[in-house]
């Protein structure tokens, strides 16, 4: 199957997409393309580890879910919001949903950064769920990560509160899930949100009418990844720099960094 044709069953067919993937993996030992493994082995050595950013040390397993692994290892996996992340480290959360997980970048990454922070992280992708309780126990977070399908608004409602952080990437189902309206404590939850527009236009207008009233937002925007470096890129050819700091993103992608002024005023 063609790289299109895989992509447009995944926006389509999204869910038999996720079953025809798990097959998949049921029936064949996954492995690294090997121009990949090369670069990440030029990267990390023999063992994988993410080189800078937010998670800085976050050791890794060879494999992601739904985005390129390279990038992760680099650190310069969505760097717009590298500035959120901190300050959402900074501000030490009790609890962490991490809705759309993928293998776990964030899930883990913020478990290790907020020592003292129940983690929730959601997918529908049965071997993103897998991936995700390997990489918890890959760096001694396991007894704090909490993994689950389906994410919908009853757990919302049961896990958010103030003192929480919601990070969502759900391809789309921002409208469904992050309503104030049939999850009042949103309301008092900071939020970090992968917007995506490409698949619903009205989805960044929607998160501003529903967030506007009670927290501030910031908007990042997609950059380039040609100024991004770290040391271990200067190893690398251009074409092996390209390939590994490429997110094969659509082009003007956007992120909602909102925090709550309820939970700003209760801090100072």
């Amino acid at each position: 199957m063609t790289t299109a044709a895989i992509s447009a069953l995944r926006q389509r067919a999204p869910r038999l997409f996720l079953a025809l993937r798990t097959l998949r993996y049921a029936l064949r030992p996954e492995r690294l393309a090997p121009e990949t493994a090369a670069i990440a082995t030029s990267l990390c050595g023999e063992e994988l580890r993410v080189l800078s950013g937010p998670f800085r040390g976050l050791r890794y397993l060879p494999f992601a879910s739904g985005s390129g692994l390279l990038p992760k290892l680099v650190g310069s996996y969505e760097a717009e919001i590298h500035g959120a992340v901190e300050e959402a480290c900074e501000r030490g959360y009790r609890t962490i949903l991490n809705i759309g997980c993928g293998e776990g970048y964030y899930a883990i990454g913020l478990a290790r950064r907020m020592p003292n922070a129940e983690v929730h992280a959601f997918d529908i992708d049965i071997v993103a769920q897998q991936r995700t309780r390997r990489l918890a126990r890959l760096n001694g977070v396991f007894d704090r990560v909490h993994v689950g399908g389906l994410c919908d608004l009853s757990n919302l409602r049961r896990l958010a509160a103030p003192q929480t952080l919601v990070v969502s990437d759900c391809e789309g189902c921002e409208a469904t899930l992050l309503d104030p309206a049939k999850v009042p404590a949103l309301s008092s939850t900071d939020l970090l949100v992968e917007l995506h527009d490409f698949l619903d236009p009205t989805i960044t207008e929607t998160m501003h009418a529903r967030f506007a009233a009670t927290h501030q937002i910031s908007t990042f925007v997609m950059s380039d990844r040609a100024s991004y470096t770290t040391p271990e890129l200067d190893r690398l050819t251009l074409r092996e720099r390209e390939l590994a700091t490429w997110e094969g993103r659509p082009a003007g992608m956007t992120w909602a960094w909102m925090t709550a002024r309820r939970s700003r005023e209760r801090a100072a």
